[in-house]
């Protein structure tokens, strides 16, 4: 089996479920012909570098997987017919760059896990906190977000010392020149 990476463009105003039910319908095909799926990880919205059929942006998705070589050409075939999907590239990867993209795929899939947990921590605190202040009888007001540090004055620069930048002077004299 070979390792594949299936990067494609879908048109931006599609729904997240129509995205999704897209993007399912696309890694069904890996693993109904045996294959195994390593991630099908959504790149996100971005701008084209030019117009594909008059549309500017375009949602980025990527799949790995390991499969026999008929199955990225029914995805690609697959990919063509969509009239949801503007572009798409498939490469083979060698067995280094394979094993590496392995690795990201499993370090992406824990970083969403560990996001997953997080967000679910935080929406338990904050009901948490609502429930406390609903009981003291007073009204919840949510945390302020952190804010940046201010930059330290060392780090600012003037703006007239910028334009005062040194002129070099010219290591030839005139007279060598000659």
């Amino acid at each position: 089996m070979n390792t594949y990476e299936t990067v494609f463009i879908t048109i931006p105003t599609l729904t997240e479920d129509e995205e999704r039910s897209a993007v399912d319908a696309f890694s069904a095909v890996v693993t109904d012909r045996g294959g195994t799926l390593y991630i099908a990880e959504r790149m996100g919205r971005r701008r084209l570098a030019y117009p594909i059929s008059k549309v500017d942006d375009g949602v980025y998705t990527r799949l790995l997987y390991d499969s026999e070589t008929e199955v990225p050409k029914e995805i690609e075939r697959r990919l063509r017919l969509s009239d949801k999907v503007l572009r798409s590239l498939t490469v083979r990867l060698d067995r280094e760059w394979a094993q590496d993209a392995k690795e990201e795929s499993v370090r992406i899939k824990e970083r969403i896990i560990e996001d997953a947990e997080r967000a679910k921590r935080e929406e338990a605190e904050r009901e948490e906190a609502e429930r406390r202040a609903a009981e003291a009888g007073l009204a919840y007001s949510p945390p302020a977000p952190e804010r940046p540090a201010a930059p330290r004055l060392d780090e600012v620069v003037d703006q007239e010392d910028d334009e005062e930048a040194p002129v070099e002077e010219d290591a030839y004299s005139d007279s060598d020149r000659d």
